[in-house]
């Protein structure tokens, strides 16, 4: 179990300590204790949780995915790390082999370091994102590839979502598609939407020889529609790719 001191910051305060919570317990975080204040940049709500280590990047993951969210910080409270300083010996290798457990899992586990130090290079970029990816494709290797692509998708489909469409009516499933993702995806690419089904067509990212990087387009769809349709999970699954040698790349949304 470990401790992290967070702060989230919204532009609204009206049902943030809810909701924020809610994130924390899916993740079995209990809060310690909680203050929300209100400044010239918006409601920001600080955090003391306490929960499972291994827990720690999912729950960082739909922090700082959360449509309420502007920005958040989390770092290991300053409590907890007197502690483990202060520990004896012979408990220290069990404090130090926890937490990089889950840095030492790729396969379920993005590397979020990377992915938010280009971010602002592809909101400056935006939509000429192609070379910032490419980056990112390169200093994330392995298996942390596809979720580091995936999780840059959704930063940067709900950055749009707040940019272009937020403050819209209220649209079911297939009007948001229609009027929020093939819009905001024919911004970045040349696609073929049929119904809930999207195909990339000659995605720039995905190869025979430099493997696959459509990975994107499915998080940026989720960031966008799990905006939109904040009272429902949205998840755009991926059915084919150019890099594994279909003629295209395909998305299946749904919710």
């Amino acid at each position: 179990m470990i401790e992290l001191e967070i702060q989230v910051l919204s532009d609204r305060r009206e049902g943030l300590v809810m909701e924020i919570g809610q994130v924390i317990s899916a993740h079995n975080y209990a809060s310690l204790r909680q203050r929300l204040t209100q400044d010239g940049r918006g409601a920001l709500l600080s955090m003391l949780v306490r929960g499972p280590s291994e827990q720690r990047l999912a729950l960082e993951e739909m922090l700082g995915t959360h449509h309420r969210v502007l920005s958040f910080e989390a770092a290991l409270s300053k409590e907890a790390m007197a502690i483990s300083v202060a520990a004896p010996k012979v408990a220290s290798p069990g404090l130090v082999a926890e937490p990089r457990l889950a840095f030492e899992a790729p396969a379920a586990m993005p590397d979020i370091e990377q992915v938010e130090q280009i971010l602002p290079r592809l909101v400056q970029d935006f939509p000429h994102i192609y070379s910032g990816l490419a980056a990112l494709k390169s200093k994330v290797t392995g298996a942390a590839q596809d979720p580091s692509m995936f999780l840059a998708g959704r930063r940067v489909g709900l950055w749009v979502y707040k940019r272009d469409y937020a403050g819209g009516v209220s649209l079911g499933l297939g009007d948001a598609i229609k009027r929020i993702a093939v819009p905001a995806l024919r911004q970045i690419a040349q696609i073929e939407p049929r119904g809930v089904h999207v195909h990339v067509l000659d995605c720039p990212m995905c190869d025979s020889a430099g493997g696959s990087g459509c990975r994107f387009y499915g998080g940026y769809l989720e960031g966008l529609l799990g905006a939109a349709l904040a009272d429902r999970k949205v998840r755009a699954r991926q059915l084919s790719c150019r890099g594994a040698g279909a003629a295209h790349c395909s998305l299946e949304i749904s919710h």
